[in-house]
C-alpha cells in the first residue's frame, strides 16, 4: 500500500435518488474520483467493494426506474380509489385505465347486487 493513496469513484447503486455516499470524512458524489489516503480507515473496504472504481475504469451503475405500472400503483397508494380497484379485484373484477371513484364505486355497487 502506498503512502500516496488512490482515486476512487463510487459508481452507484440501484437506488436512483441516491447521489452521494459518506464513509467517514470522505464524500463520494456519483461518478466522481476522490482521493483516498492510503491510510485512510476505510480505504480497504472501499477497495473491497464493488460500488466503487479505483483503477479509473468507472462504468456508472444504472438506476433501477420504477416502471410506469409501478409509479401508477404508487401513486394511489393510501387513498379510496386504491381501496376501490383493490376491493373489485379481490371479486374478479379487471378494472382498466383511470377510472374516476364514481364509476368505481357504480363498478362495485352493481357486483355486489
Amino acid at each position: 500500500m502506498s503512502n500516496a493513496g488512490f482515486s476512487a469513484v463510487w459508481l452507484g447503486d440501484e437506488d436512483p435518488q441516491s447521489q452521494l455516499v459518506r464513509m467517514g470524512d470522505l464524500v463520494f458524489v456519483k461518478g466522481q474520483k476522490v482521493n483516498v489516503p492510503a491510510k485512510h480507515e476505510y480505504a480497504d473496504m472501499i477497495r473491497d467493494n464493488p460500488t466503487f472504481s479505483t483503477e479509473g475504469k468507472a462504468e456508472v451503475v444504472e438506476a433501477k426506474e420504477p416502471s410506469d405500472d409501478e409509479l401508477a400503483a404508487r401513486a394511489e397508494e393510501g387513498t379510496s380509489k386504491a381501496a376501490l380497484k383493490a376491493e373489485l379485484r379481490s371479486l374478479g373484477i379487471n378494472v382498466q385505465g383511470n377510472p374516476s371513484e364514481d364509476t368505481l364505486r357504480a363498478k362495485l355497487a352493481d357486483a355486489y347486487k
